[in-house]
């Protein structure tokens, strides 16, 4: 993980099976005003619940088949959730008004078809009159998708899903972009650092959202960590330098001011001599610039962490960090 990003949160229902049918679908300024107020209400009541932990509201808007399914979760999936929310109000991605032939058929929504950004819905329609809103929470960096049916002309909730959308104020796509674009620079452990961020923000709607992308963002994915897993071999011991510090990790942070390269290694040198630290991380710069093409490119920092032993994930290992600003 690159850092405590938001919860995801599920509850959906899984049904087997699709009939055949005829959909109407209607997006966004296309849908009935009457309807959309409507749903914009209970968006409204939707979100004030989840960011205010109250799940008995949550609860009140969710079918009855999706309560069946619930077996006592709710609770703490939206106290988990509220505790990601900072935001005091939300913003629409898209909404659909899907009007369908019969029950049980499969509902395919794309919100465009060639765009870098276009995404499709897909779910299994339990009701005659469906509803799909995407909310966006804030700065947008969580979706919260939620998908309603009609039941004897009350809205209940079948779908409710929430994941990440954003990092940094950019989505999966656009990582993907910036990652073919190291590729084609031959700038490997960057590309790789940008599909690791699109991979996070992938699929904000879980099995429900698909990017138009996503099959070049996993194939560039596979492509790109084999190329990694050829050339490096980690940890990578840094011959060239008398002390021998060894790579063992290199990945994107993210911090406030932006996302920054982050280079861990292990070092010999005692963490208290920061004279010698700070002497060796000067020569640790030089290296990784000859090893990893394109590190010290186009970038605004580089974050790196000298260990004092090589961490196994269980017991806590101190450190010393260094800041290179460029």
């Amino acid at each position: 993980m690159i850092r405590n990003t938001f919860l995801v949160v599920t509850l959906f229902l899984m049904f087997q099976g699709c009939k055949a049918g005829t959909s109407e679908i209607l997006k966004n300024e296309k849908i009935n005003q009457n309807t959309r107020a409507q749903l914009s209400a209970l968006n409204n009541k939707l979100f004030k619940a989840i960011a205010g932990n109250d799940a008995a509201t949550v609860k009140a808007m969710m079918s009855d088949k999706l309560l069946e399914k619930d077996e006592g979760n709710i609770e703490k999936l939206v106290k988990e959730a509220s505790a990601s929310l900072s935001a005091k109000n939300y913003s629409l991605l898209d909404e659909y008004h899907v009007k369908n032939s019969t029950t049980g058929v499969g509902n395919t929504l794309f919100s465009g078809l060639a765009g870098n950004n276009d995404y499709i819905i897909h779910y299994l329609a339990l009701n005659k009159e469906m509803y799909v809103s995407l909310l966006l929470p804030g700065d947008g960096e969580l979706l919260i998708t939620a998908i309603y049916g009609n039941y004897n002309n009350q809205w209940k909730i079948n779908i409710l899903y929430l994941g990440q959308y954003r990092l940094e104020k950019l989505i999966a796509p656009d990582y993907y972009k910036q990652a073919l674009d190291s590729y084609n620079k031959s700038y490997l452990v960057d590309a790789a650092n940008y599909l690791a961020l699109a991979q996070q923000c992938l699929k904000p709607g879980g099995e429900y959202f698909q990017y138009l992308k996503e099959k070049d963002i996993n194939d560039l994915s596979e492509k790109v960590m084999k190329e990694v897993n050829a050339k490096y071999i980690f940890p990578l011991t840094l011959e060239n330098i008398d002390t021998k510090p060894k790579v063992f990790r290199i990945y994107p942070q993210i911090m406030g001011e932006g996302i920054f390269p982050c280079i861990l290694y292990v070092t010999r040198i005692d963490l208290t001599d920061v004279v010698a630290l700070k002497a060796e991380n000067e020569k640790v710069r030089i290296e990784a610039a000859k090893l990893f093409n394109g590190i010290d490119k186009d970038k605004k920092a580089i974050l790196y962490r000298a260990f004092a032993e090589l961490p196994d994930g269980v017991k806590e290992v101190k450190s010393y960090g260094f800041v290179d600003e460029k």
